[in-house]
């Protein structure tokens, strides 16, 4: 079970990465990020592990 502050949304990733949602749903369909998970039918997110470690990733190979 999560909480909800353990999940990130398109915003708030669009927002710390400094990149348009456009350019987000273009890196997740590439597979260039975390897969999200379905909250409920309306709403998918990334478990903010998930974006915690993926962020780790790109810092580790610059």
């Amino acid at each position: 079970m999560y909480f909800e502050d353990d999940f990130v949304t398109q915003d708030q990733l669009s927002k710390k990465l400094n990149i348009s949602k456009v350019t987000i749903w273009r890196m997740l369909k590439q597979g260039n990020l975390p897969k999200m998970v379905t909250i409920n039918s309306r709403s998918k997110r990334w478990i903010r592990a998930d974006i915690n470690d993926y962020l780790q990733s790109l810092t580790n190979t610059n």
